[in-house]
């Protein structure tokens, strides 16, 4: 048996009140002087004993409510040794302080801490690194046969990768939002005198970017990187001519729209002998000869409903011929651009800044009975039959006293 808020129980200092009632209400008989007891008849002593038992059961009656009364603010509850119970935070969730509210409302209540990281290990144990996908650490969970466990998280839509699972109804998730983030995404030095930066803004339902062109002094922890170039070299025929068009509008745009340099050479695929460039973009129904560590981007009779697939580590295929309206469905500007800018090392960055938060819709579905709205821990159900015990008592001890007039 505990008390999930210990410290209420001083209020167990007001056993002294009824007491005190009870001492200050006894009342000394009234002495009168007679002279003489022969007209003064016996009488049972019944009803006077019937009075004092009355008042002492008064007195054991309001104890009772002020003891029974303490036992239920300080939410007393039965702990089962055999329990299993779990109670898993992610990093940094104790900054909330709701969240560490909850925490200790959790543990004081039995449940065993353990952090939200791979192993689930417990605070004890300290850790670097050991992130889980959340999905995973669903899972993994599902897997533990634990009577209940309670998650605090934060949620972020970067933590859940994969497919989703369903939880169980022994996993009960809670989510704490985190604050807005204001980031700077990149810095992008076009000359001397221009910088382009990308700032982003990330909060619980949203992410966005802007792009402005720095006029003040950057902070040193911002790191400014060059433009960087991108040499191509586009082979095509004279029945490709329009696919060619179409190709070098794209280029363009990309590199108005990217801090990128674009320096794009055209040939005929006969005049491709060697390849001096990063990407060969081949727009030609003639077979092509090149080594294997070159990056080519060749057009393909292949169906496939993607206008660009890749077939190898370093050679994706253009599926359609080229049109203005295929060029609208299909977005192929933004298809170029993916595959000739590897932005990865960019994105893993932003990714480390976002704050998206999934939502409850997909993170809850296919669980039967929520249990998110938990406030302050899990409601012991020994409190229950408190409440019930106090109020029979309540009615017992003020028929009594109305009774007694007293």
């Amino acid at each position: 048996m505990q008390s999930a808020q210990p410290i209420m129980l001083w209020a167990l200092a007001g056993l002294s009140i009824p007491i005190a009632i009870h001492l200050l209400s006894r009342k000394e008989g009234k002495v009168i002087y007679l002279g003489s007891l022969r007209h003064l008849s016996e009488t049972s002593t019944q009803q006077f004993r019937g009075i004092k038992l009355n008042e002492i059961l008064l007195l054991v009656l309001r104890s009772l409510l002020v003891i029974l009364f303490v036992l239920l603010i300080s939410g007393l509850h039965f702990t089962d040794s055999g329990d299993n119970r779990w109670l898993l935070v992610e990093k940094d969730i104790k900054e909330n302080p709701v969240a560490l509210k909850l925490i200790d409302s959790l543990k004081a209540q039995g449940f065993e801490s353990h952090r939200l990281q791979k192993g689930f290990p417990t605070e004890s144990v300290l850790m670097e690194d050991g992130f889980i996908n959340h999905w995973q650490a669903i899972t993994s969970l599902q897997q533990q046969e634990l009577d209940q466990a309670i998650v605090l998280s934060h949620s972020r839509v970067e933590d859940f990768k994969g497919v989703r699972q369903a939880m169980g109804k022994n996993i009960q998730w809670i989510t704490f939002t985190t604050s807005p983030n204001n980031f700077v995404a990149e810095a992008i030095e076009q000359s001397p005198e221009r910088v382009l930066v990308r700032r982003g803004n990330s909060q619980a339902d949203h992410t966005s970017f802007e792009t402005i062109v720095a006029t003040t002094h950057l902070s040193d922890s911002i790191p400014i990187k060059k433009a960087s170039t991108i040499s191509i070299l586009l082979a095509s025929d004279s029945e490709f001519e329009n696919d060619k068009q179409i190709i070098k509008a794209a280029l363009n745009a990309i590199a108005k729209t990217l801090p990128i340099h674009i320096d794009l050479r055209e040939t005929n695929p006969e005049a491709v002998s060697t390849l001096s460039a990063d990407w060969l973009i081949w727009l030609s129904t003639k077979g092509i000869s090149v080594q294997d560590s070159v990056n080519v981007i060749s057009y393909s009779r292949n169906p496939a409903d993607q206008i660009v697939t890749r077939i190898r580590e370093n050679h994706w295929t253009i599926n359609k011929r080229l049109t203005i309206e295929t060029v609208r469905q299909k977005n192929l500007t933004l298809k170029l651009a993916t595959v000739l800018v590897d932005e990865k090392e960019k994105w893993e960055r932003i990714a480390s800044q976002d704050r998206r938060s999934l939502p409850d819709s997909i993170l809850f579905s296919g669980v039967t009975s929520s249990s998110t709205n938990v406030a302050a821990g899990v409601t012991p159900p020994l409190n229950k039959y408190l409440l019930i015990l106090f109020l029979v008592l309540l009615v017992a001890e003020r028929f009594i006293s109305y009774q007694r007039n007293q």
